[in-house]
């Protein structure tokens, strides 16, 4: 039955009515909130923002953009209408007092204006439920093809060096590595090489991926490469990562893992497949310990007897987890050569993911340092033209171009006070070292040479 004026509620209208009134008196105040909110959101949409979503450079991105793009122009219809509607219903039927002659009336409105109620209006009801009910399945079900299409592998290209390729991306508070099995992980007991903080790609080939934490949960994100991918401790998550264009792009952890959470950036970086079978070369190239005499020989003492404890130099730094006292080399990785063979996903425990090491010892590995644009969880650039490098296909000429040296003095003199909220305490992030200048000046120098 529709309301009328005979059997509506005029008392508690009229009620109602002064206090709308008295918002009417504050409507302006509203107005300048509701324009400085605004100012504050479209602050947020710089065109040249590194973690763009509406910039993609990956099919995959393309995926989510294909998808998001038209259901953001069905969502702001909707949203231009209903609030259309809303505004013009409001300014229409709005409370009054009686004008100038005009005989008095309750309620805030004369008889002949007002509104008619359509409360229980059967047509109305059922039109306004199936018609968002029909848009939502329609959405659902493109949603849907899109997200199984997100994880899917095409074929490598005809030049591709590593058709096989997979990468083990592994979190960690607060910052992220990359274990490259070169053929796949299938049967591998080690990977290739191991990394820190930026993934490195062939531009246009699918490279499937595995996220996995050491320690609480992380999040995998590289929005202009692909949507997001949780990393859980103790399971394997499949992803793919692949660039239609070079380049040098950012990511970011969004999960929260802890207090340094927003310092836990990375980056990918695409290479054509020509520079991408340079660069890996390169980075299974081990090192040997530096002799009495040699350049930087004393910058790798300093390195040894102060960083060896977490940080991994393949053929230089040796650890006793096993037992043994041979110098580092893949084999300390070699924990998740089964872990395909669990239907369920899982990790078997290994000497570098047990919980005696979830933490403690497992930091990024050094040995090609220098090759690398940023470091501790990719908050610091150590060189300053890094990304017009990279778009410019130049990324492989990073190591012994301008870096940034004060940075990198800064970061070991007190790494707690460069990046904030870490637990050296409790092995998490870098502890202050209390290095003297001449010590951090002959570190700096060494690191420097590791590329």
């Amino acid at each position: 039955m529709m309301k009328t004026r005979d059997n509506y509620d005029l008392a508690g209208l009229r009620e109602s009515t002064g206090h709308e009134m008295g918002l009417k008196r504050n409507h302006r105040w509203i107005v300048m909130l509701l324009a400085v909110i605004a100012v504050l959101f479209i602050t947020g949409c710089a065109s040249n923002a590194p973690l763009d979503t509406l910039d993609p450079a990956g099919r995959k991105s393309n995926d989510i953009n294909n998808l998001i793009n038209p259901i953001f122009v069905i969502a702001g219809v909707v949203f231009v209408i209903i609030q259309g509607a809303v505004l013009y219903l409001g300014w229409k039927f709005k409370v009054r007092e009686p004008k100038e002659g005009e005989e008095s009336f309750d309620g805030g409105y004369p008889d002949e204006e007002f509104p008619e109620q359509v409360h229980g209006h059967f047509a109305a009801e059922i039109g306004w439920t199936i018609g968002p009910t029909i848009l939502m399945a329609a959405i659902a079900i493109f949603s849907v093809g899109a997200l199984l299409n997100l994880d899917d592998v095409d074929a490598a290209p005809d030049e591709a060096v590593y058709p096989e390729m997979e990468v083990l991306v592994v979190g960690q508070q607060w910052w992220w590595e990359f274990q490259y099995y070169l053929d796949g992980v299938d049967g591998a007991e080690q990977p290739d090489f191991v990394t820190a903080n930026e993934i490195v790609i062939p531009v246009g080939q699918d490279i499937r991926i595995h996220t996995t934490s050491r320690d609480v949960l992380h999040s995998f994100w590289i929005p202009r490469l692909n949507g997001k991918k949780d990393s859980v401790p103790g399971r394997t998550s499949p992803w793919v990562l692949q660039s239609n264009e070079i380049g040098r792009f950012a990511g970011q952890c969004t999960e929260f893992c802890g207090l340094s959470h927003a310092y836990m950036r990375m980056y990918a970086v695409s290479l054509t497949q020509e520079d991408f079978q340079t660069w890996t070369d390169n980075q299974m190239r081990t090192r040997e310990p530096l002799q009495e005499g040699d350049e930087n020989y004393e910058g790798e003492q300093v390195f040894l007897l102060n960083c060896a404890r977490c940080h991994v130099i393949n053929g230089v730094t040796s650890r006793d987890i096993s037992g043994s006292v041979e110098l580092d080399t893949m084999a300390l990785y070699g924990n998740i050569e089964e872990y395909r063979n669990h239907a369920d996903g899982t990790l078997s425990q290994g000497k570098y993911t047990g919980p005696e090491n979830l933490t403690a010892g497992a930091a990024p590995n050094l040995t090609h340092f220098a090759t690398r644009s940023s470091y501790a969880g990719s908050f610091f650039q150590l060189y300053p033209d890094a990304q017009e490098m990279a778009d410019a296909g130049n990324y492989l000429e990073l190591a012994g171009s301008d870096y940034a040296r004060g940075t990198l003095e800064a970061w070991l003199r007190n790494s707690p006070k460069e990046k904030p909220n870490a637990q050296p305490e409790q092995a998490r992030g870098m502890p202050n070292l209390n290095l003297s200048e001449a010590d951090i000046d002959l570190l700096v120098d060494y690191l420097i040479s590791l590329d």
